[in-house]
Formats: structure tokens, sequence, C-alpha cells
């Protein structure tokens, strides 16, 4: 102990002593020049000032670049919390609740057809928790559909609230299934939509089918959407896209382009 003493004592009076030679040395010349470089002096020495460690020592600024580093990483990860509660929050906002259901028939190990609360017939995949709806059509249009007006023909379809448009990572899951889904196919062209959490942006995909408009434009003349609810074993706001295996969606993401 009295070695650890005597060895700040030391580093104490070096310290200031290397300050007070250097006020003196340039306070010859200007005064507030010497204090100023005297206090840079001082305060980099003081940096550098030793603190004992287990098995050594460290240096003052090598603590406070830990420390504020700690602190950084800390924040972030705060940071990165609360975007992803309010990405949560946003996505459960898509439905108002679990759908009931009436089972009608099984189709296969997972799937069932079944009748909604509001009397419409769906496809109920056991193995995710969701309802799919048949292909619902869109006002014709020579333009692309918006991404609200194919949002707001599943918000509508009955009961109101309970069904949202399909996201790309739920259409995912239906091209996982493949063969085992009993789904039709599109009749037309689609609308679908994927959010991206780090951008914090909702984006529509089209997929593009049939022949072009007598206008000339490339757009198809009909769109159809597929609107999905969830039940008590899906997860509150459907399936997101970070929930996916980067391998695999790569793959789905292929697969659109070759199919």
């Amino acid at each position: 102990m009295a070695f650890v003493l005597a060895f700040y004592a030391i580093a104490v009076l070096a310290v200031l002593g290397t300050a007070l030679g250097v006020y003196l040395l340039l306070a010859r010349h200007s005064r507030l020049l010497g204090a100023g470089i005297a206090g840079l002096v001082l305060t980099g020495l003081v940096l550098l000032w030793p603190i004992p460690i287990h098995g050594g020592f460290t240096v003052l600024a090598e603590v406070i670049y830990r420390e504020l580093e700690h602190s950084l990483t800390q924040w972030g990860q705060r940071q990165t919390r609360a975007k992803r509660a309010a990405f949560a929050t946003r996505m459960e906002a898509r439905f108002a609740g679990p759908l009931d259901l009436n089972m009608v028939e099984r189709m296969s190990q997972d799937w069932y057809r079944v009748q909604t609360r509001g009397g419409s017939y769906a496809w109920y995949d056991a193995g995710t928790g969701l309802v799919f709806s048949d292909w619902l059509g869109l006002d014709p249009s020579p333009a692309l559909p918006s991404l609200d007006a194919a949002k707001e023909r599943c918000r509508t379809q009955s009961p109101e609230g309970y069904w949202a448009l399909i996201s790309e990572p739920e259409n995912f899951l239906l091209w996982r299934a493949g063969e085992r889904s009993p789904l039709p196919p599109a009749p037309a062209s689609t609308v679908s939509y994927l959010v991206d959490e780090s951008l914090d942006m909702e984006m529509p995909t089209y997929a593009l089918r049939g022949s072009a408009d007598n206008t000339g434009s490339l757009a198809p003349r009909r769109f159809v959407v597929r609107c999905v609810a969830r039940t008590t074993a899906a997860p509150a706001g459907g399936y997101v896209r970070l929930e996916i295996p980067l391998e695999e969606w790569n793959r789905y993401q292929l697969s659109k382009g070759s199919g």
C-alpha cells in the first residue's frame, strides 16, 4: 500500500512539475500562450494517469474510452429496442384481433376450409395460424393500383378490421407451403407489400400478369389482392421479414423472377 501511495505522489509531482515547467518556459513570451499550452500538457498527462488493475496498470484515457464505448453501445441497444417495439406496435395495428372460425373441411394435414364470422369462406393454415382469403378484385385501372387502395380493399372485408393486405413475408409462407397449399393461383395481376423496418417504409409489390390495356400502357387491366387474418396461434402483427432466414428469402425472391 505504501508503495502505491509513493508511486502516485511521484506521479502527481511529475505531472504538476511538467505543466509548470512548460508554463514558465512559454510565459516569457506570452502568459496566455503559456497557460494554454500548459493546460493542454496537463490534460494530456492526466489522461495518461496510471490506474492499477489486476496484474498491472492501465491509463485514464483508456478507462474513459471504454466507458464511452459502453455507454454508446447501451444507447444504441435502447434505440434498437425502442424502434423494434414501435415497429411491432404498428404491425399489430393491422388486425383488430384474432378471427373467429368455423371449420368446414380439412384439406390436408395443416390446411382447412373455414367460414368466418362475417360469413365468407377462407383457408386456414394451422402451421402458421393465418387465415387466407380468396382473391378479391380491385377497381380496373390502366395504372398500377396504390398501396392504400389495396389495403383498404382488405380492411373492409367482412368482418371489417380483421383482415389485412397480405405482406411479402406472408406470401413467402405460401410459397414455402408449395403444393401443400390448396389456395388457387391468381387469376390476374396481384398487389402485396413489404415493410422495411430499417428504413421505416412500406412499399407495394406487384406481380404483373395478363395483357396491356388499349391505351398502350404496360400495366395489366385487372388487379386482385389476397387478404390475411390471424388467429391466436399467429403473431399479433402477422409475420415479418426478420423472422425468415436470409437464404430462404433469397430463394423466394429468385423464384418470383423465374416463375
